[in-house]
């Protein structure tokens, strides 16, 4: 059952950072992008991946996380790193939720109608696209930040299990 369990949590902590490298991946691709129509369809990949694979698999990584956790015997308040990382964990669900999901949604969207408005004739960047583009880098980074964080906490000792 134990190697089940870091099975899984080693498959959501991939899959986790997966997601969040090709939502970073797609948005450099599409700032080199010239048209509206070309960068439409990856804004809208990358609110997909938010949605469906990022947020779940953060989920899952900190539920089957904790339950690894306890079953090597750490308890929170025996183990002070048990703590820190289940403290950046719910930072990095708080910045997600907050930050990148809502900033995803948004380029997704304004990129979606920059390229209808492109296909009539219409030119130039939609309202609100450098605000919303300053608000998922800086959520991008700070999700980076916390995930090297977390793996180096993930691979570090804690010393003995209970």
């Amino acid at each position: 059952m134990l190697v089940a369990i870091r099975y899984l949590h080693l498959l959501f902590a991939f899959a986790w950072f997966a997601a969040v490298f090709a939502a970073h991946w797609n948005t450099l691709q599409a700032r080199r992008a010239k048209e509206w129509s070309a960068r439409a369809p990856l804004f809208g990949i990358n609110r997909g991946l938010s949605a469906m694979v990022a947020l779940p698999s953060l989920l899952g990584l900190g539920l089957v996380g904790n339950m690894l956790a306890m079953q090597l015997g750490y308890r929170m308040k025996a183990t002070p790193l048990f703590m820190v990382a289940n403290g950046l964990w719910a930072v990095l669900v708080l910045v997600t939720l907050a930050m990148e999901m809502p900033a995803s949604g948004a380029l997704g969207a304004l990129a979606h109608a920059a390229a209808d408005a492109a296909a009539r004739g219409g030119e130039g960047e939609p309202a609100g696209w450098t605000r919303e583009l300053g608000r998922w880098r800086m959520a991008n980074g700070i999700q980076l930040l916390l995930y090297i964080v977390l793996l180096a906490l993930m691979v570090s000792p804690w010393g003995t299990g209970k």
